[in-house]
């Protein structure tokens, strides 16, 4: 419901305009493939495939088997986020736009990062969300106050994302960490080969990779979130 509202609420917005925004196709400094209409939606692919993060998010919510609420509010919140966040990115190509986006994404690795070091110290509920406030406040803080950081602050987190998952993860559960990162492995040759420049470029093609990039993105976080669907403490 407030996935829902969140999306209605900007498409509401920006059908005036979007705020801070000018015309999508002089807007060359972006680094997608798809070319910019001038429409409520100026990449529509890269735009609507984001919601299947939101789904993904959705279905971690109501996921009860396994794992406590607050955690599964955490993983799910931010990884819903992050296909809002490319949504609203794709859908406006404004700086405050892209913003929103890298945002949500340093937002579910840190989610990530601290589910990870709370299973290595076996910290309960509260102590792993009090972890993630302060280190979402940590980064947040950091890349608003200098954007030149926002890539290496991205690289730091994912990697440290990656390597504490490894080491949190019970033997049982290690192939789902494999089968992620081989399916973002995939989707991220899928960006490269599709993004502006890469040499499967089309932008005005109906369909993007940058779209499967979106779907195997999400469908490895996925993956990698079983993990943590046995922590209980």
């Amino acid at each position: 419901a407030l996935a829902g509202a969140a999306l209605a609420l900007g498409l509401t917005t920006g059908i005036d305009g979007w705020p801070g925004g000018g015309e999508p196709a002089l807007l060359i400094g972006f680094p997608d493939c798809e070319a910019p209409g001038g429409g409520l939606i100026a990449q529509p692919t890269a735009a609507w495939t984001s919601l299947v993060f939101v789904a993904a998010g959705i279905w971690i919510i109501g996921d009860r088997r396994l794992v406590s609420l607050p955690r599964r509010l955490l993983f799910g919140s931010t990884i819903g986020a992050v296909g809002l966040g490319s949504f609203f990115g794709h859908a406006a190509l404004t700086d405050w736009a892209r913003q929103l986006d890298s945002l949500a994404i340093k937002l579910m690795l840190v989610t990530f990062i601290v589910a990870a070091l709370g299973r290595l110290l076996a910290s309960k509920d509260p102590a792993l969300v009090t972890g993630w406030v302060g280190l979402a406040a940590v980064t947040v803080g950091f890349e608003l106050a200098w954007p030149a950081a926002a890539e290496p602050l991205l690289v730091i987190l994912a990697v440290a994302a990656i390597t504490l998952a490894g080491l949190a993860a019970p033997p049982e559960t290690r192939r789902w960490l494999a089968i992620g990162l081989l399916v973002i492995g995939a989707g991220g040759a899928a960006w490269w080969l599709g993004s502006k420049g890469g040499p499967l470029c089309a932008p005005w093609a109906l369909f993007q990779l940058h779209g499967i990039w979106h779907i195997l993105a999400a469908a490895g976080i996925v993956s990698v979130y079983q993990i943590y669907r046995s922590e209980t403490t």
